[in-house]
């Protein structure tokens, strides 16, 4: 019998995967709580003491903050579950918990620019109030955290593999002369 499962490379192990160059490393985020909010997201954000939502390439700081996905649709990361239940709220909100939807990569080093500029059409210096955004034909919501050597991206998690083997592949990282 075919087995198609040999076509593809298993995913890698998360907890410890990483990629690393002079210029670039990239690791994934575990473990981060992520919550969709749709509706009266401003009332979310005050409820929650989250300044402004950040669009693409905004910067992003310290643990709890809030990325716009959409017009009235945004990800609050970083926000415990004990604190934002999933369901309707009285305020005008939806939360949906989707941590086990979406993987969390995290590139940093002085090579950023390199990688975005080979992911995405976007310019990093004009991103636009909306995080989500097609990097390396995919759709995702990338922004910086911390400072602006640190690149989030948050993909869709069955995507993530192929995300991560493009990065593999990319001369920025890859250890074969030509990037592969």
């Amino acid at each position: 019998m075919l087995d198609n499962s040999r076509k593809w490379r298993p995913e890698p192990d998360w907890a410890g995967a990483l990629l690393a160059a002079p210029s670039l490393g990239i690791r994934a985020v575990t473990g981060l709580p992520q919550h969709l909010v749709s509706g009266n997201i401003e009332r979310f954000l005050a409820r929650h003491g989250l300044g402004a939502d950040i669009g693409a390439f905004g910067l992003a700081s310290g643990e709890r903050y809030a990325v716009r996905v959409a017009r009235d649709r945004l990800l609050a990361v970083g926000v415990p579950a004990s604190e934002c239940p999933a369901g309707w709220h009285d305020e005008g909100y939806a939360v949906t918990a989707v941590g086990s939807a979406l993987r969390v990569l995290e590139a940093r080093g002085q090579g950023i620019r390199d990688l975005i500029a080979r992911a995405t059409a976007v310019d990093p210096d004009n991103g636009g109030p909306c995080a989500a955004l097609q990097f390396c034909d995919l759709t995702c919501s990338v922004y910086f955290h911390g400072d602006m050597q640190t690149l989030r991206i948050h993909v869709d998690r069955g995507l993530a593999a192929y995300l991560w083997e493009w990065m593999e592949r990319q001369p920025l990282l890859s250890s074969r002369a030509g990037g592969g």
